[in-house]
């Protein structure tokens, strides 16, 4: 017997654009969280449940696509990926094909990804023009 409930709108949302990715309806995408948070509370002491809970930092889906193409998103990938371990990669300014692997000595090595895979490639130094050969 199924009964309504009230749900906020960012739940809401949050489950639909979920549920598309998943390819379930958003009532159901709802419903496996829930049986996902039953199982879970289930193994969980109570303890871990509240810790788990009041970590309080997470944002909802929804509020994360919007900074997509925002400087605040840009900002927020960037201070994530500085963070990680290294090697880093950047993108190349001027070609967005190529990257560059910096590691965690400050070796900067230019490259690209095939199959997952970086490779690092030589790219022709530009010469500077001679301005006394005018």
């Amino acid at each position: 017997m199924s009964q309504p409930v009230t749900l906020s709108d960012a739940l809401v949302h949050d489950a639909r654009v979920i549920a598309e990715a998943m390819e379930r309806s958003t009532a159901g995408q709802v419903e496996f969280w829930a049986c996902l948070g039953k199982a879970v509370e289930s193994v969980l002491d109570g303890q871990s449940v509240l810790k788990l809970r009041s970590r309080g930092d997470e944002q909802p889906l929804s509020a994360c696509l919007e900074a997509v193409g925002t400087a605040a998103g840009r900002d927020r990938l960037t201070a994530y990926l500085e963070s990680q371990p290294y090697p880093h990669y950047t993108p190349h300014p001027e070609q967005p094909e190529v990257f560059e692997r910096i590691d965690q000595d400050g070796t900067r090595t230019l490259g690209r990804f095939v199959d997952r895979h970086f490779q690092p490639i030589s790219v022709p130094s530009r010469k500077r023009k001679d301005k006394s050969a005018r």
